[in-house]
This record gives structure tokens, C-alpha cells and sequence, in this order.
């Protein structure tokens, strides 16, 4: 479930990984580190990554931990989904902004945080808010977080290697450097093919979870609810300006 919120999130950490990855990608050509130098480089980024991801969603996002008291029945929905599908349970926090939203964030599926907008438990009623709980805990249980972050550490590396071989400009075989570059190209192309792939089935599979855990109907009441929230804010915004 993709709203501004997770943008906002998202394009954060684009934006200071993308300068991450030119500051790495500069050095390696500056210094001639070669293909294998600029692989290694790209595995750093990928670690630090996963590394120091989780504490810049925290920092992009204004979220606190749940209050046990006034949400006893989140807490316990969660523990009761985990624990019916022995999964670790996630920390749980709540985002205060009015865009209906929820997602996972973590290194791995046993230090995960679920979130939960302040928008999306005034939108929508607790048997909904299940719902997206439970498709939130379904991204949990297959180790989507993981899998995405290998996928893009392969996505940058293939990417690397391309620039470093093509536009090197240093290395004594020229032609087969521009193969090298044009087959790690190729691989960049596809993978980004593949992720956005994923992308979509994870979706799938978080559906599909998420209709064994609660009624199907739900879900599809709930995102019904969080799309017609996320229309109508923007048809206020448009009369605001």
C-alpha cells in the first residue's frame, strides 16, 4: 500500500544512497580500482544499505511507538497473526500524518517495525485495520525487506561494472571491455525488470496471505477506503492552491 508517506521515505533514501553511490563510483574511476575494485564497492553500498536503512526511514518518517493503552487491540492482533504464523513479532509504531498508509521496514524479518498511519486508523475501522495488518505481517513472512535489498545490491553492482568498463576509458582491451560493459548493462536492464516484477508479486502473495487471515471482502473494502482518502486529499490540495 503506496501512498506519499512511503515516497517521501522512499525518495529520502534514494536521494542519500544516490550520493553514496556517485562519491563510490567517482573514487573507483578516479583512482583506476578496475571492475573488480568497483564489485567490491557496490557490495559496501549494498551493506550500508542494510546497514543504516532502517534508521534513515526512522529519521524521514515522523513516527513514535504504539500506545498499548489507546491501541491494546493493534498489539493484539499482531501478536495473534505472528504467533499463529511463527513469525517474529515486529516492533509496532504509529506515523502521525493524515495520508492513509502502512508499511514494514527492517534488516531482516526478526527486527522488522510495522507502521501504521495516524490517517489510516481514522480512515478505516478495526476489522480493516486487521486486514492491512495482516498484509503488512504477510511482507514479514516471505522476507520481502531481504530479498528486495540483494536485488538492488545486484542492480547497482551490474550498473557499476557497466559504467566502469565503458566509460573506464584505462583498460588495454577496449572491445572487450565495451562487451563486459554491454553484458553488465543487459543484467542492470533485466534486473530492473525482475524487481519491478517483484514488486508486484510480493503484492500478490501479501493479498493472498492476508485472505487467510481475515475475509477477503476486507480487503478489498480497505483499499476501496485508502484510495478514495488519498483522492479526495488531493482534491483538497488542488483547492488549497
Amino acid at each position: 500500500m503506496l501512498g506519499k508517506l512511503v515516497a517521501s521515505m522512499t525518495l529520502t533514501t534514494v536521494l542519500v544512497f544516490g550520493l553514496l553511490f556517485g562519491l563510490l563510483a567517482t573514487l573507483g574511476f578516479y583512482f583506476n580500482i578496475g571492475m573488480f575494485g568497483i564489485v567490491w564497492l557496490g557490495i559496501v553500498f549494498g551493506l550500508i544499505q542494510w546497514a543504516i536503512g532502517p534508521k534513515i526511514v526512522r529519521w524521514s518518517t515522523n513516527m513514535q511507538p504504539l500506545d498499548r493503552k489507546q491501541f491494546s487491540w493493534i498489539e493484539e492482533t499482531v501478536h495473534e497473526m505472528c504467533i499463529k504464523n511463527k513469525t517474529k513479532i515486529p516492533e509496532i509504531t504509529i506515523a502521525n500524518t493524515s495520508m492513509p498508509n502502512a508499511f514494514v521496514f527492517g534488516r531482516t524479518n526478526k527486527s522488522a517495525t510495522l507502521t501504521l498511519t495516524r490517517g489510516l486508523l481514522n480512515t478505516l475501522s478495526q476489522d480493516e485495520t486487521k486486514a492491512v495488518i495482516a498484509h503488512e505481517i504477510g511482507h514479514i513472512k516471505h522476507n520481502d525487506m531481504v530479498i528486495m535489498t540483494i536485488l538492488s545490491v545486484i542492480h547497482t553492482i551490474a550498473y557499476l561494472v557497466a559504467m566502469s568498463t565503458i566509460f573506464g576509458g584505462r583498460s588495454r582491451d577496449q572491445g572487450s571491455a565495451v562487451l563486459i560493459g554491454v553484458g553488465a548493462f543487459t543484467v542492470y536492464f533485466v534486473t530492473n525488470l525482475l524487481i519491478m516484477n517483484f514488486s508486484r508479486l510480493r503484492e500478490y502473495y501479501a493479498d493472498n496471505f492476508t485472505g487467510h487471515q481475515v475475509r477477503p471482502t476486507l480487503l478489498a473494502n480497505t483499499l476501496a477506503k485508502i484510495t478514495y482518502g488519498l483522492s479526495l486529499q488531493k482534491q483538497e490540495k488542488k483547492i488549497q492552491h
